[in-house]
């Protein structure tokens, strides 16, 4: 996933750091889920689809100009935030497919939010957890004792 951060450190790091960037026209695609994270999906000029970090607010299917330098292996770096054109896409139905896969996106990051939360919610975890809180200042030896009294409890009402 490319980065829309300083890039000037990487293209030092690469050999680049004299290359200035070029300023394309980018179509902002929308929100999608990478790696169980919110990014940004841009199109080039040439249709090729990008990943960035999500950062700042744009509307799907705009067009943007988007300053950006390329390496030799393919790489896209993104300089700063892409500024809008006040156009948007000519192609209908592409703007109308982003549209569709953010909204999706959109709701697949709700639904995963939501279960981390449920998940945090569990009775047996926030049992665990209080446990936690009220033998955390316990000398060492006293937390031992405590646990097995616990242990000693929780044996005795299974019989």
């Amino acid at each position: 996933m490319a980065k829309a951060v300083s890039v000037r450190p990487q293209l030092e790091r690469l050999g680049m750091e004299n290359k200035e960037p070029t300023q394309e026209r980018w179509v902002f695609g929308g929100v999608r889920v990478h790696q169980n994270k919110r990014v940004h999906y841009w199109l080039s000029p040439n249709g090729e689809g990008r990943y960035f970090k999500a950062a700042g607010s744009y509307a799907v299917g705009a067009v943007y100009n988007a300053r950006v330098t390329r390496d030799d292996d393919g790489g896209t770096y993104l300089h700063g935030r892409p500024g809008y054109t006040g156009d948007r896409s000519e192609d209908e139905e592409l703007r109308d497919q982003l549209s569709a896969k953010t909204r999706a996106a959109e709701l697949q990051l709700g639904l995963d939010a939501r279960e981390r939360a449920a998940k945090r919610e569990d009775p047996v975890e926030l049992a665990i957890k209080r446990l936690e809180y009220l033998t955390a200042s316990m000398h060492p030896s006293s937390r031992t004792a405590f646990a097995t009294y616990v242990a000693v409890r929780l044996a005795r009402a299974w019989k």
